[in-house]
């Protein structure tokens, strides 16, 4: 019997399974974000691990990062506070709300790319 995710590069799989972290991009923080002062970028353009993600469910883009399984409950709260952190040093004190960060789970997040990650999307399917 085949696995429904057979032919499916472990990372696709992987991405499309784990939880991700984040808040919604409005308008008003794409705009900071883009506009981002120098040097912070690498806080979201790059494919390291304490870069932060851009992904998109459906029309909406998120910013955040992936949680690997297993990941231990009690951190949950520090991983909100990094998120809220980095966001506001993106975007020279953008106020970040603690009830804006929330959880993901949705087979139909979609991942960006290094270097491209506001405008640039690979989609796992």
């Amino acid at each position: 019997m085949g696995h429904e995710n057979e032919g499916m590069d472990a990372s696709m799989y992987d991405a499309e399974n784990r939880l991700f972290v984040g808040m919604k991009i409005s308008a008003k923080l794409q705009r900071e974000m883009d506009n981002c002062a120098r040097g912070t970028e690498r806080y979201f353009k790059e494919d390291r691990p304490e870069s932060l993600q851009i992904v998109t469910l459906g029309e909406e883009k998120l910013i955040g990062r992936f949680l690997q399984d297993g990941f231990p409950v009690n951190e949950i709260d520090n991983v909100s506070r990094n998120i809220r952190s980095v966001v506001t040093l993106i975007t020279q004190g953008h106020r970040i709300a603690e009830d804006s960060i929330r959880i993901y789970s949705h087979s139909m997040l979609r991942v960006g790319s290094p270097g491209s990650a506001i405008t640039g999307e690979r989609r796992y399917t």
